[in-house]
């Protein structure tokens, strides 16, 4: 027979109390802190969705020596000034709000790789508009600084220990990420029909930006709840989209590369693609203020549940059970255990207090559960990444070499991406002796 007294003013029972009290405060703290971190993900889109508008633009603007999307562009351009405006403004009253952050380190690190890299935007305007750029290397700059933003995006999927509130960010960043990579398609294809034709260089980007598109609108899928997996899949139903296929069949083709192109001009394709980035931005929007509402409610949540804890008191004595081998096998469930309260409580109420125990038990368990399949994906990414960096440095790759250079050996060895990244990374210290013994790094 095991026992447990009851515990007076002072006793274990009061001390129980109080750390009880601090979990609920340490839940509040952490639900005001991804509050926080959900408005600033919120800012952050918003100047991504320009900055793409504008990557576009300054393209086309280059590659016609300034003879089209003037206007456009100074348009997009202030639209994301005032974007910017209003990001920096929030990164300003950041810090105050999210106070020590859990495992914030790399948030705060990407943070400040972002504002450095926005530090640059008025040196890439300048050389825009005086046509000292070509249009690949506008693209490039361009893309390098929304990289960088979405990084942070990433880092705050990444710290969320809600599983719901995980989730959530999950479904928006591989969205925002999938927007991206929709941004570089129609900022690569409308150099191709802006020239009159596509090599085969650009035939290999665009397949590769449309695989990368899939693989995160698959993950939107999984993780949006269906709300708004119904809205993602009624925005791709608009017309505007099969278009972009249509088009994209046509710069994909053999006749492609010898300037058959269907009668589509940079303008119409433009047009289309944007579109289509639109529509994917309306959902994206509704992710992001459904997590705001999300992280609203969560922490009504948690404040009204610390509420009803102080209501009842700190220093209530509180009824214990003696648990009991050989209790009375005619108490149904009891399997040879049974419940006995020193106080007078009836078996049966005790039992209902170690029924709460257990579904409380059982539902963090869920919650862990939960929580590990939202951060699966975001791992994936990681390993991937890191994978990618170490053939960088190893093989002197680019990165988009680097993952065309794991994908392709995916493809050949029947294997996940992820797979093959986490083989690279087991042969990490080989790969670098062999560069650093004088081996053929790009071999």
């Amino acid at each position: 027979m095991v026992t447990q007294q009851e515990t007076k003013d002072g006793g274990a029972g009061t001390a129980a109390a109080r750390f009880l009290r601090a979990a609920k405060l340490c839940r509040i703290r952490d639900v005001e802190q991804l509050l926080a971190v959900s408005a600033l993900v919120r800012d952050m889109s918003g100047l991504i969705h320009a900055l793409q508008k504008e990557r576009g633009a300054s393209s086309i603007y280059l590659g016609s020596s300034g003879k089209r999307f003037a206007e456009d562009r100074a348009r997009w351009q202030a639209d994301a000034k005032a974007l910017e405006a209003v990001l920096r403004d929030r990164l300003d009253h950041v810090d105050e709000q999210l106070g020590r952050l859990g495992s914030g380190a790399q948030f705060y690190n990407r943070v400040a790789i972002a504002l450095h890299a926005l530090d640059g935007l008025p040196a890439l305007r300048e050389q825009v508009a005086s046509l000292a750029l070509v249009p690949q290397d506008a693209v490039k700059s361009f893309t390098d600084i929304v990289g960088h933003l979405l990084a942070v995006v990433f880092e705050a999927a990444d710290i969320a220990a809600d599983p719901a509130i995980s989730r959530a960010l999950v479904a928006l960043f591989n969205i925002v990420q999938g927007k991206e990579f929709a941004g570089q398609e129609r900022a690569t294809a409308s150099a191709g029909f802006s020239r009159g034709r596509f090599d085969g260089a650009e035939h290999g980007r665009l397949a590769r930006l449309i695989d990368a598109q899939n693989r995160a609108f698959r993950i939107v899928a999984e993780f949006a709840d269906p709300a708004h997996t119904a809205a993602f899949r009624a925005a791709l139903s608009d017309p505007a989209v099969a278009e972009v296929e249509r088009m994209r069949a046509v710069a994909l083709g053999d006749g492609a590369r010898h300037g058959e192109l269907a009668g589509i001009t940079p303008e119409s394709w433009f047009e289309q693609a944007t579109r289509r980035m639109d529509l994917l931005k309306t959902v994206e929007d509704r992710l992001t203020e459904d997590l705001r509402l999300l992280c609203e409610t969560k922490l009504a949540q948690a404040r009204a549940d610390l509420e009803q804890a102080d209501l009842r008191g700190h220093d209530a004595v509180m009824p214990v059970a003696m648990v009991l081998v050989d209790a009375d096998p005619a108490l149904p469930g009891q399997d040879g255990t049974g419940l006995y309260a020193p106080d007078g409580l009836r078996p049966k109420l005790m039992r209902s207090v170690l029924d709460v125990v257990q579904a409380q038990s059982q539902r963090l368990r869920d919650v862990s559960l939960e929580l590990e399949t939202a951060k699966a994906a975001l791992n994936e990414r990681k390993v991937i990444d890191r994978a990618k960096g170490l053939l960088m440095s190893t093989r002197n790759l680019s990165e988009e070499e680097a993952y065309k250079l794991i994908r392709k050996t995916a493809m050949n060895q029947n294997k996940r991406i992820i797979e093959v990244a986490e083989a690279i990374l087991s042969m990490s210290d080989i790969l670098r002796g062999v560069t650093a013994g004088g081996g053929v790094a790009g071999g």
